[in-house]
């Protein structure tokens, strides 16, 4: 019984006698054999070299024996196009995504480079403006640009803004260079900000004692007058992280005598039962259409309505 021989579809040399197929005009042996290699085993991992599919798939009429009418046989062609198409669609999938990722990368680097150019102009605006604002020399202003931009890592641009405004305030023959000393730590930070914050974190503290001791105090008060007949128990202002925040951004256009003044006459109309709120603090401190509408307010009642007796 003859056996049945199963027909060999892969178009490369698997057997020496496929050799035969190649054009030896075109290539010499050990090109044949390199070729095959690359193609069946795959590039070595090899920079700036690479296989490139869609070439391969134009030569293949030169890399290949034609038949006696000029063209390969029809069954070899279909082999070859099962075995390469395949191969060429993956190497311009691969090189599709690389050259996306490079417009990409491009993009970005452009955004980046216009975005820092946008962003030094903004500051290089803000130091002309606080220069006539404060009187600053020229002198004092020169900075390295590079210091900004690892700053601005840490902080908005804003954010600089403001403190370099307070540092130019504060300090004693103060320079723009000297603003820029960075944390031998933590590089991105600058020395000069993270006191500050720390600074102004202790006085929010300081400052919200004063409150619980003024609350404490108008509670005695209101309990201690034969006028009012329900009494309150003695207890403390809830202080959040939330709240500390709007404090000491009230701090920043409010002086403590104000914020003091104002809060007497809203924690006795509280007590009083006069006024019927949810929150005392959130509600004393809300910020609304660029005022401290409450605060105001009952600044105003103080001012008007609370004195004390001459003797």
């Amino acid at each position: 019984m003859k056996k049945f021989k199963k027909e060999d579809t892969h178009p490369l040399a698997i057997n020496i006698q496929k050799l035969q197929r190649y054009n030896y005009d075109y290539f010499n042996c050990e090109e044949v054999v390199f070729f095959e290699y690359i193609v069946v085993k795959g590039m070595p991992r090899v920079k700036y070299f690479t296989v490139h599919f869609p070439k391969i798939v134009e030569l293949i009429p030169k890399i290949y024996q034609l038949s006696n009418n000029g063209k390969l046989s029809s069954d070899f062609s279909k082999h070859l196009s099962n075995f390469f198409i395949p191969l060429v669609d993956n190497y311009q999938q691969k090189n599709n995504i690389k050259n996306n990722k490079e417009e990409i990368n491009k993009k970005e680097k452009k955004d980046s480079d216009s975005e820092s150019e946008d962003v030094l102009s903004f500051f290089n605006n803000y130091l002309s403006s606080l220069k006539y604002q404060k009187n600053i020399s020229p002198a004092a202003l020169k900075f390295n640009d590079l210091d900004l931009f690892p700053a601005l890592k840490e902080y908005e641009i804003d954010f600089i803004c403001e403190y370099l405004e307070k540092y130019f305030e504060e300090e004693n023959r103060p320079t723009l260079s000297k603003f820029f000393t960075f944390d031998s730590i933590a590089i991105n930070k600058l020395k000069y900000v993270e006191q500050k914050i720390v600074d102004e974190n202790d006085y929010v503290e300081h400052f919200i004692d004063e409150l619980q001791r003024l609350y404490k105090s108008r509670i005695k008060m209101h309990n201690q007058s034969d006028s009012q007949k329900r009494g309150k128990s003695e207890s403390k202002l809830v202080v959040t992280k939330r709240i500390k925040q709007q404090v000491k951004n009230a701090l920043k256009v409010k002086t403590e005598l104000e914020i003091t003044n104002a809060f007497l006459p809203y924690i006795d109309q509280i007590l009083k039962e006069q006024i019927s709120i949810s929150k005392i603090l959130p509600y004393f401190f809300a910020f609304k259409n660029d005022e401290y509408e409450i605060i105001d307010n009952y600044l105003d009642y103080y001012n008007i309505h609370y004195g004390y007796e001459k003797h």
